[in-house]
């Protein structure tokens, strides 16, 4: 056991010095965001630092030649000059492999230009692609991308405040209707979310709702491709959360050939500003190659936190339902991604379950399709029930979770949830 815990660490630390450039933006566009007053901290920030109790520490996972180490550094001078409690370890992987293997392997990072927070055992991670907001629109004709927002205060701020409150937010998984197991390590499994979760100083834990109740703890319900119907009392018991002020994650993939059943969410969200359609989206204006009709590759977002950030990026949806809005007392909705204009839901489930050709009419879902769909209370937006529906469930899994921006989704919503 400890050569192969030896081998898994030499081999990161491998990891992490050779993904420093990979990650790096090679033609990366740095601005002077001096005159903005990029380092200047805030009266929130400062009066935080001002009352902290307990060391902190922060480790800083960078090359001096890494993107943002520069404003990184320069920041987290000015947070240690506003609290004798934080201490600022710097770690070059390039010129400290062996101490960046120790290091990497004590508290679990695997991603290169990451700044970690640990105060007793709670820790927080901040990535570089979460310390700045970028203007992709040249890239596509060779043109670097550029910062328009270095995000660091709030970041660090941020992840301050979670290893300093001792409050774990807790986010509950149902279990019992075919869903994907957040334990599970296979490639349909959730493993890798959920380790992305725990390094968010969130806690995973998994729940039946035949119990009658969401547990009194849960800041966060996730219904992950269940593939069963929920009895009436779940759903009773789900909708009873949501009325107190209850946040939930749904994932409702498409019903094809006896798969996939209808889940009974589908009435209820619509009481909460949210329609779950019968189809299966394609987007021939997105296809990939080698990969057929039925994954959808997103690329258009539209305005809301949960997506804000991700313009540039892009979502693959392996097999998707349409998702849209729809009026519901009480309740304000906000699409957050659709297909292009040439993608339809088909709504010849039969055919498709067949695999007989289809085309778009007048029947099916029209252009452009909406896949995701935010939600909330429209009385009390702070403290209220918060709801964020996608079309699919695949997205998460081991198998997919780490393509382009689908890590981004998921973790950017459930930080909006659970806020």
């Amino acid at each position: 056991v400890a050569a192969s815990s030896t081998s898994l660490a030499v081999l990161l630390a491998v990891a992490l010095l050779g993904m420093v450039n990979w990650l790096g933006f090679r033609h990366y566009v740095r601005s002077d965001w001096t005159g903005s007053q990029m380092y200047s901290l805030s009266d929130k920030s400062t009066n935080i630092l001002k009352d902290l109790k307990d060391p902190v520490r922060i480790i800083v996972f960078m090359t001096q030649g890494s993107p943002l180490y520069t404003e990184a550094k320069e920041l987290l001078s000015r947070y240690q000059a506003a609290s004798p409690k934080l201490t600022v370890e710097y770690i070059d992987p390039e010129r400290e492999p062996l101490r960046t293997q120790q290091l990497a392997q004590e508290f679990g990072v695997s991603v290169a230009n990451t700044v970690v927070f640990v105060a007793a055992d709670r820790k927080k991670y901040v990535t570089s692609d979460q310390l700045a907001e970028y203007d992709y629109s040249g890239y596509q004709m060779g043109q670097a991308p550029k910062m328009k927002a270095f995000k660091g205060e709030e970041q660090f701020t941020s992840a301050i405040m979670g290893v300093v409150n001792p409050k774990m937010p807790k986010i509950y998984f149902t279990t019992g209707h075919g869903e994907a197991d957040p334990d599970g390590p296979t490639e349909g499994g959730l493993s890798q979310v959920k380790e992305a979760l725990k390094r968010d100083n969130l806690a995973v834990e998994k729940t039946s709702l035949l119990s009658g109740a969401v547990p009194e703890d849960c800041d966060l319900l996730v219904v992950a491709g269940p593939r069963a119907a929920f009895a009436p009392g779940e759903l009773t018991a789900f909708k009873a959360y949501l009325d107190k002020g209850g946040r939930g994650f749904v994932m409702l993939d498409p019903v094809l050939g006896g798969r996939v059943t209808g889940s009974g969410l589908e009435t209820l969200l619509g009481e909460y500003g949210v329609q779950v359609n019968e189809d299966l989206v394609v987007d021939p204006g997105r296809r990939l190659p080698f990969v057929g009709l039925e994954s959808v590759y997103v690329t258009d977002f539209r305005a809301h936190p949960v997506v804000d950030a991700m313009q540039g990026l892009a979502v693959l949806l392996p097999v998707a339902r349409s998702v849209s809005t729809v009026a519901a007392p009480g309740a304000t909705s906000t699409i957050l991604l659709t297909t292009s204009d040439q993608g339809w839901g088909e709504t010849d489930l039969q055919a498709v379950a067949q695999r007989q050709p289809v085309a778009k009419d007048a029947k099916d879902t029209q252009p452009p399709v909406s896949l995701g769909v935010a939600a909330q209370s429209e009385t009390d937006k702070d403290t209220g029930w918060r709801l964020v529906v996608i079309g699919n469930s695949a997205f998460v899994s081991n198998a997919y979770v780490a393509n382009v921006g689908n890590p981004n989704l998921a973790l950017n919503a459930i930080n909006w949830l659970v806020k």
